[in-house]
């Protein structure tokens, strides 16, 4: 495949030399993510897993693809995107983008982190942070990116445990953090073997939009947001991925929001292998996608049980949001979701079918564990996270 870069981009870094940011996370999103910074004009590195990877990436001539799949099926939106170089139909990249493999052996960690996005699949976050956590201090920003929840809290117990007890040097390892959510479709392609087509190119299936905020410290008092944190936001909000910065209440309101459709939509379609529309009725008016009027109402039956077991266990985990997802509010928004994402694939069925773990841990068994820490019995979402834990250990067992 040949790609151009997109007119009237500039891949040099601007006469204020803004200063170069890492992504760890060579998948799809943090592909996608990486090609809009390094269009935008910031110095990019990618964190890979091998050396044998950057070798790769610099024979490829350091390039990150970009295919916009997306405007065939949305061209109106295109047109209001024009003076968007990256609206254009044909495919483009971003070029002279760095990387390297990170190490976590202190004598040899390379030099200092001040601006990382994190894009790793959240069974992936831990290890990943692990690799480069030598070179990540309190002056460092750390983006996560991931689906799910809980991959915060698992590295603040995992690496900076009792930040409070640190006597001799206060909390002097602690990044701040920046959690995101994404809604843009994105994949990378594979052949019949389950192989990557292309080498670092990232298809943009689906225009949706990223929200980022600030997750406040642990720390009591909190720490001034360090500069790095406010460059970082000002970098996301400049990309053209119809990007918002909120506050962490906003936001947090938002991930459990996304966690209930995640829970309801993703193992079932794993489970199945159907598209995210074929989980609600088509709204009135519309062509049927299936004829078999039994399967709504159970459907329906389902998706109404699974929302209100998440409306209990956050009615006991987050008492003061319980007016805000309610039963019926999760399921609206489960609903709509499955609409409007109708003809995709989920992230858990894409993984299922590549015999990949999945995220469920986070999704799923998040639910569970909340559920547990607070006395809500979920047995929904233990079935569920039972039947693709199954699942992926059937997939892997196929393969010997």
């Amino acid at each position: 495949m040949s790609f151009g870069a997109p007119a009237g981009a500039s891949q040099s870094t601007t006469s204020s030399s803004p200063s170069r940011i890492h992504v760890l996370g060579a998948g799809a999103v943090g592909l996608l993510i990486a090609a809009h910074l390094r269009q935008s004009g910031r110095p990019i590195t990618l964190l890979l897993r091998t050396q044998a990877a950057v070798d790769r990436f610099l024979h490829g001539g350091n390039c990150i693809g970009v295919v916009n799949d997306w405007t065939k099926a949305h061209p109106t939106r295109r047109l209001f995107l024009a003076s968007d170089p990256c609206a254009s139909l044909a495919p483009w990249k971003a070029a002279d983008v760095q990387a390297e493999a990170p190490t976590a052996d202190s004598s040899s960690r390379g030099p200092m982190i001040s601006r990382l996005i994190l894009a790793t699949k959240a069974q992936d976050t831990l290890h990943a942070y692990w690799s480069v956590k030598e070179r990540l201090c309190s002056q460092s920003t750390v983006v996560l990116l991931q689906n799910g929840m809980g991959v915060y809290e698992a590295i603040q117990r995992e690496f900076y445990p009792s930040p409070q007890q640190h006597q001799k040097e206060p909390a002097t390892d602690i990044p701040t953090f920046i959690i995101g959510t994404n809604s843009h479709g994105c994949l990378r392609c594979q052949n019949e073997e389950g192989e990557k087509e292309e080498d670092f190119v990232t298809h943009h299936t689906a225009f949706g939009s990223c929200l980022f905020a600030v997750r406040p410290s642990l720390l009591n008092p909190p720490p001034a947001l360090p500069e790095s944190a406010l460059d970082m936001l000002t970098a996301l909000s400049s990309l053209s991925l119809d990007v918002s910065i909120t506050n962490w209440s906003d936001l947090h309101l938002r991930l459990l929001l996304k966690l209930a459709a995640n829970a309801t939509i993703n193992p079932v379609t794993a489970l199945t292998d159907c598209r995210n529309g074929y989980l609600a009725p088509p709204p009135p008016g519309s062509d049927s996608q299936c004829v078999d009027q039994d399967y709504y109402t159970s459907m329906h039956s389902y998706l109404s049980s699974a929302c209100a077991e998440i409306s209990a266990i956050y009615a006991r985990a987050h008492p003061h949001l319980h007016s805000e997802l309610t039963a019926r509010a999760i399921e609206d928004y489960v609903t709509h979701i499955a609409h409007t994402t109708a003809r995709n694939r989920s992230s858990m069925l894409q993984d299922v079918a590549a015999g990949r773990q999945t995220e469920v841990e986070w999704i799923n068994g998040y639910l569970v564990r909340l559920g547990q820490q607070h006395g809500v019995p979920t047995p929904v979402n233990t079935l569920l996270y039972t039947l693709v834990k199954l699942k992926e250990a059937s997939s892997h067992h196929t393969k010997y």
